[in-house]
């Protein structure tokens, strides 16, 4: 048996049976990701398409599979206590090119011991994001108050419909075992990467590899019983600071954070065609141009000029916030307009 296996089974720091003689090494095991459709659906022209801003996500649009995953690069931890710095690559791996397990663990200070707090977690993600993605939660009543355990269920779900893994710490004694476990009280990070409201299941990306379980659905109930006494990395209520130069002025304007089109979910990025910039948040979109300045666009009309194909549609880019007429509400465009009619609830596009 490996000797850094045997040292993290001793100390009850995060254990996993490291490649080799325990070299650290970073390659990558694509594992099942469970994604749907492969890529990041983020990089999709106009990304971020349904009502909420975040549908392309999982397979909201298939009821015969309700499941929602994140696809994440899973990997093995390359020692015995870089559970930590893997689960955390593993979260950053949906959102960017992560850094190696090695750097990572560098970053939050990861010793033989294993990471000691989930909050350096929380600010080794926020600093590679560029952004203030995440806070701490912890859960130090075990079992945990119902409040508690609503909120872990809100924090799953907005985490993953926004389209982001996050990293639990866990204390799971032999009573309490994830699949494949071997008999000892085991200290452990891992990353929650999917859910599914039907059977209220989380689906778990597990650095560990314990008896080749490398990805699993595990129940809410059990992952509410396995935090505490520890936290996790939770959504934040609004990352501010990831709205930026124009568009940031233009979702200022219309309330920020509290506006009808909610708290961000990415950067701000470049559209395909090179001409303009948009970010996503929960509610809606923010598209901007050098000729056309900043619009926002959200709710069906939002949805019908997705099913037009975003910007490189016919309508083109918005040259208009929502605003109200007649029966509903209409945005305009640089080649027409969607109008939205309060009574039937359906969207009509005109020139």
């Amino acid at each position: 048996m490996n000797k850094l296996w045997l040292l993290a089974l001793t100390l009850g720091a995060c254990m996993a049976e490291a490649p080799g003689d325990g070299t650290p090494d970073d390659s990558t095991d694509p594992g099942d990701t469970g994604d749907p459709g492969g890529g990041d659906p983020m990089d999709m022209p106009g990304a971020g398409s349904g009502t909420t801003g975040a549908s392309a996500y999982g397979n909201p649009a298939d009821t015969s599979k309700p499941w929602r995953i994140v696809p994440v690069a899973y990997e093995v931890q390359s020692t015995g206590y870089w559970c930590g710095p893997t689960a955390t690559k593993m979260a950053l791996s949906a959102r960017m090119t992560p850094p190696s397990q090695q750097a990572l663990a560098n970053q939050l200070g990861t010793t033989t011991n294993g990471t000691d707090w989930v909050g350096q977690i929380t600010n080794v993600l926020n600093n590679n994001l560029r952004a203030k993605w995440f806070v701490t939660r912890e859960m130090p009543n075990d079992p945990p108050t119902p409040a508690q355990r609503d909120q872990l269920w809100r924090d799953v779900v907005r985490s993953i419909d926004n389209g982001f893994p996050f990293v639990a710490n866990i204390v799971a004694p032999p009573s309490n075992h994830p699949p494949g476990y071997p008999n000892s009280t085991i200290y452990h990070y891992f990353t929650v990467n999917g859910y599914n409201p039907q059977t209220r299941q989380v689906y778990i990306s597990d650095s560990a590899n314990f008896s080749g379980m490398k990805q699993y659905w595990l129940s809410f109930d059990q992952l509410a019983t396995l935090i505490p006494p520890k936290g996790y990395t939770a959504p934040a209520p609004c990352a501010r600071d990831a709205v930026v130069g124009l568009i940031a002025q233009k979702y200022d304007a219309i309330g920020g954070c509290n506006s009808v089109i909610g708290p961000p979910i990415t950067e701000e990025r470049a559209t395909p065609d090179g001409v303009g910039r948009y970010s996503v948040f929960e509610r809606g979109s923010i598209y901007w141009t050098p000729a056309l300045g900043a619009h926002e666009v959200h709710g069906k009309i939002r949805d019908a000029w997705a099913a037009s194909g975003w910007e490189a549609g016919p309508l083109g880019y918005p040259i208009s916030d929502e605003y109200a007429v007649g029966d509903g509400r209409r945005s305009d465009f640089q080649r027409g307009y969607i109008h939205w009619h309060a009574t039937t609830g359906e969207t009509t596009i005109g020139t």
